[in-house]
């Protein structure tokens, strides 16, 4: 039977949408840089899951283990979570980069996948007190605001946010020192300075039983009761925007200058990052370590203090140096292949970074395998190095079978509304 003829009509334009980034938009090059953030994050991390509130000075007192104490401070303390904060603003203006080509409204999207990251950070950190994501859910939104600003405004509103909030700090400071050498202010300083000492200490020798003798319930609530004391201080968002957020912004900067869309346009730049990030990171990080270990009685309150700032640029410097080194090695084509592993628990970062957490809490505590207290900083470098690299062969089997990690398919599928497909589909 014929088809019956039809008046030809206009179909309506489809609707602009915006959806999971598809493999041919990604930049390989921030995939590597995340999973090498990601090692860096599981290096720092896993002493504070093995014996996190204990004192490791006198429970290993070793030269090996002192050895690594200091090496994982030096080069890794402050350095991996400031490359994923850098990667996370660098993050956020590739989406919002993209939402604009196609013509969509960015926001809604952005609110719901925050919202998502926030409810995983929430159960993430009530197994383990060290979660790092709602900080990031929360600082994405106050990002926001930062979307139509300047590559010049970012960098001076990054910077001031350092020195602002490292001058509150210090104003804080000073005025507790003020208080213990006013005659009529010194006895109630100094309770106040002995309360808060035994507050914590009373808090480090909860913790310790908590993670060496509770249960998995026991953990939870102490967890909980950490998120809710730590996120009711002024402090805590005080330390936020001295820490993570000066470093989203400059991840901002970057993508607007489009430091990594191409490279090789930028390679003069690239090696200045390298040879200034490792000389103020090597001087100034070597001075502010220097200054904690010596003591200053006739200036306490300045040596702190100067302690505090070359840390805080020390750390950065570092990050961007081993950041620039990592997108040098890549230009190289025998690099590259080297280095592509990496990009693949890049790509399932989210995923790696709650599996450390899973494996950690596994090993060491008490609901686990119960080996907290009893691993010390240099045998955890071994474990590292172990659990890492099951992760990068674990990451490069999923991705040639799946589009996403498992975090990822839960926290794309929370953002847009819907079951997002998983299966590679070869041709």
């Amino acid at each position: 039977m014929p088809e019956q003829a039809s008046v030809p009509t206009a179909s309506p334009e489809p609707l602009p949408v915006i959806g999971p980034v598809r493999p041919a938009e990604r930049i390989e090059t921030i995939d590597i840089l995340r999973g090498w953030a990601i090692f860096g994050i599981l290096l720092v991390n896993l002493p504070y899951f093995a014996a996190d509130y204990l004192p490791w000075a006198e429970r290993w007192p070793g030269l090996a283990d002192r050895t690594t104490v200091f090496l994982i401070q030096f080069f890794g303390e402050s350095k991996f979570w400031t490359l994923f904060s850098f990667l996370f603003g660098l993050g956020f203006a590739l989406q919002l980069e993209r939402a604009q080509a196609r013509g969509v409204r960015f926001f809604p999207v952005y609110r719901r996948r925050l919202l998502a990251l926030l409810l995983i950070g929430i159960l993430h950190g009530l197994i383990w007190e060290g979660d790092q994501l709602i900080i990031y859910a929360l600082l994405g939104f106050l990002l926001f605001l930062f979307r139509g600003r300047s590559p010049r405004t970012l960098v001076i509103a990054a910077v001031g946010c350092l020195l602002l909030t490292l001058s509150i700090y210090s104003a804080r400071d000073g005025i507790r020192e003020l208080r213990k050498r006013d005659p009529e202010t010194a006895q109630q300083a100094i309770r106040a300075a002995v309360q808060r000492e035994m507050d914590r200490k009373a808090w480090r020798e909860q913790a310790v039983q908590t993670y060496s003798q509770g249960d998995f319930g026991d953990v939870v609530a102490w967890n909980a009761q950490n998120i809710a004391r730590w996120h009711s201080s002024p402090y805590a968002y005080l330390s936020f925007l001295r820490g993570e957020f000066p470093l989203l912004l400059l991840g901002l900067f970057a993508a607007r200058r489009r430091f990594l869309h191409d490279i090789p346009a930028n390679r003069t730049f690239m090696w200045r990052v390298f040879w200034w990030g490792l000389a103020l990171g090597l001087v100034c990080t070597s001075v502010s370590l220097l200054a904690e270990h010596i003591s200053n009685p006739a200036l306490p309150f300045l040596t702190r203090q100067l302690r505090t700032l070359l840390w805080r640029i020390g750390s950065p410097a570092l990050c961007f140096f081993y950041a620039s080194a990592i997108v040098l090695l890549v230009q190289r084509e025998r690099w590259k292949r080297r280095l592509a592993p990496l990009g693949a628990v890049g790509r399932m970062a989210l995923t790696n970074y709650l599996l450390q957490t899973l494996i950690g809490v596994t090993i060491f505590y008490h609901y686990g395998l119960g080996f907290y207290g009893k691993v010390g900083p240099a045998a955890g470098i071994g474990l590292t190095l172990l659990i890492y690299g099951l992760q990068i062969l674990l990451s490069v089997w999923w991705l040639r079978r799946f589009r996403f990690g498992p975090a990822e398919w839960l926290w794309r599928t929370l953002t847009y509304g819907k079951l997002q497909p998983m299966r590679v589909q070869h041709a």
